[in-house]
């Protein structure tokens, strides 16, 4: 009834059926195509989520095969945020200047073939590079799909729409537990002597989760380009025939029963092409986030981009390793009165034998059952919390964050002064929630600016956060070697302080429901 009425206001002050892009896709409405649209950005995102942090799992599964030590698992299973990082600007770029549905085709169709390559990697070198390659491309989901949906939704919906859109993406590694629980347990052995490889379930898992990308790649084929930026493209007929058509789908009507028919020429947001290098382009179209009146706006959201994204993603990677670090000392019967810390400092001093009167590394590539139900439970909690952000929040971005934020650094507290170490399982769930705020940041990207530029700003977000989770990934584990209890507190520390520079966030208009 309120989406109605407010399609009837704003077609009241429609001047002979021309108006903005904006009142048109309120016009258009929210409805069968927006939902459609949804689910494929939600499935996009949780494709690219399986891609960037399924290795984890892949990567514990196959340490022995790989014959990898623990510097080197965490440095391959951190590699797809190199990728990220790679490919953000370059994605961003063309997202912006050849159209989100193009980029999103192409790049998670590149991003299956070398996802699936790497399953079958002689040597984890190989492996690393393949993931490298592939996360490059798939990372494109980033700003594409936010992009595409922010920008085919009615600004009353966007919000919302945009945080519904992340659950998929939180939920991503905890999909790839549910694939791993029944197949990585498989006995199988394969040899495959052209590629010197013997084929087990770790390369069998690798290979299923790069399938959602091509999927994708083939259900994306059936949606619209972004009217926004076809608009911004100076392509207004395209864009109004986009709009008709998602006005069509959601109503059931007519093409002629569309009020508009005309779209008001905005050339303060049109892009121009420009005949230069693709350097010099790139260069051009990042600049203006760095001057004013975008400067003071790019470097707050930037801010809180770095520390938010080195927590979630940074402490992500380590979920499996620490999850069946506390599930393999708790099988032992070892594990009273220690806290979470306790338990890995003990996991990492069990992992030697005694053969002969000296001291070996024993090389285990078991994963608990119950690590890869934690992993889901984790998904399952990230994904219902975004969903009640999304249907409580939408319009409270900035009070959520803080929220999160907030919650985030108590549970980073109590999992060094409660020394119970299945408690101390939890409250690292609890931590990682911080991973939510990410799709928060990303409708600020959509809102605060220009269409021009939104594809590159989202993409340089992203690499900026993903290059600091990779160094922060790999630092972390050198953090919990030296001093675990300081570094959780250290952790809760950084976590407030983000709290109170998202307090000068924007306000919500509370009218955006």
């Amino acid at each position: 009834m309120k989406q109605k009425m407010e399609i009837i206001e704003v077609e009241r002050r429609i001047p002979h059926g021309v108006t903005t892009v904006e009142d048109a896709l309120t016009v258009a409405g929210f409805g069968k195509y927006n939902i459609g649209l949804l689910l494929l950005c939600s499935w996009t995102l949780q494709a690219m989520g399986m891609d960037l942090f399924g290795t984890t799992f892949v990567v514990a599964a196959a340490i022995c095969d790989l014959q990898i030590n623990l510097q080197e698992r965490a440095l391959l299973s951190a590699m797809p945020l190199v990728g990220v990082v790679v490919g953000a600007q370059l994605w961003g770029y063309i997202s912006d200047t050849k159209g989100r549905k193009l980029t999103l085709m192409l790049s998670m169709s590149v991003g299956f073939v070398f996802g699936a390559a790497s399953s079958f990697a002689a040597d984890w070198r190989v492996m690393a590079v393949l993931k490298l390659i592939s996360s490059t491309f798939t990372s494109a989901s980033n700003s594409a799909a936010y992009a595409l949906l922010g920008e085919s939704c009615p600004s009353r919906m966007r919000g919302r729409a945009m945080l519904l859109g992340t659950i998929a993406l939180m939920c991503a590694q905890g999909t790839v537990a549910a694939f791993a629980y029944p197949i990585l347990p498989m006995d199988f052995s394969y040899h495959i002597g052209f590629l010197g490889i013997n084929y087990r379930s770790w390369r069998l898992l690798g290979l299923v989760i790069s399938l959602p990308c091509a999927a994708t790649a083939v259900l994306l084929t059936l949606v619209y380009e972004s009217p926004k930026f076809l608009a911004a493209q100076g392509r207004y007929d395209e864009a109004l025939k986009v709009l008709k058509n998602i006005y069509r789908i959601n109503a059931g009507k007519i093409d002629g029963d569309f009020p508009i028919k005309k779209l008001h020429e905005d050339k303060d947001n049109e892009c121009v092409n420009r005949k230069e290098s693709l350097l010099v382009s790139m260069w051009k179209q990042t600049v203006p986030l760095f001057q004013r009146p975008l400067l003071f706006r790019t470097l707050h959201l930037f801010s809180l981009v770095i520390i938010i994204y080195v927590t979630g993603s940074g402490f992500i990677l380590w979920l499996p390793y620490i999850m069946n670090s506390l599930f393999t000392v708790l099988e032992t019967g070892a594990s009273s009165g220690m806290n979470l810390c306790d338990v890995i400092e003990y996991s990492v001093g069990d992992q030697s034998s005694n053969v002969n009167g000296t001291l070996t590394e024993v090389c285990n590539d078991t994963i608990q059952p119950l690590t890869l139900i934690s992993a889901v439970c984790y998904g399952a909690l990230a994904s219902t919390s975004t969903l009640i952000m999304s249907l409580t929040c939408g319009s409270r971005k900035r009070i959520g964050i803080i929220c999160i934020l907030t919650f985030s650094a108590t549970a980073a507290i109590l999992m060094n002064i409660v020394h119970v170490p299945l408690a101390g399982g939890v409250f690292f769930c609890f931590f990682l929630v911080v991973a939510v705020s990410m799709g928060i940041l990303s409708v600020y990207f959509v809102e605060l600016y220009p269409t021009s530029v939104t594809g590159t700003v989202s993409c340089l977000s992203v690499m900026v956060g993903r290059s600091c989770a990779f160094f922060g990934a790999n630092a972390i584990g050198a953090f919990i070697s030296h001093d675990c209890e300081a570094t959780f507190y250290g952790w809760a520390v950084l976590l407030l302080c983000a709290a109170a520079i998202a307090w000068f966030l924007p306000k919500d208009k509370m009218n955006a429901k």
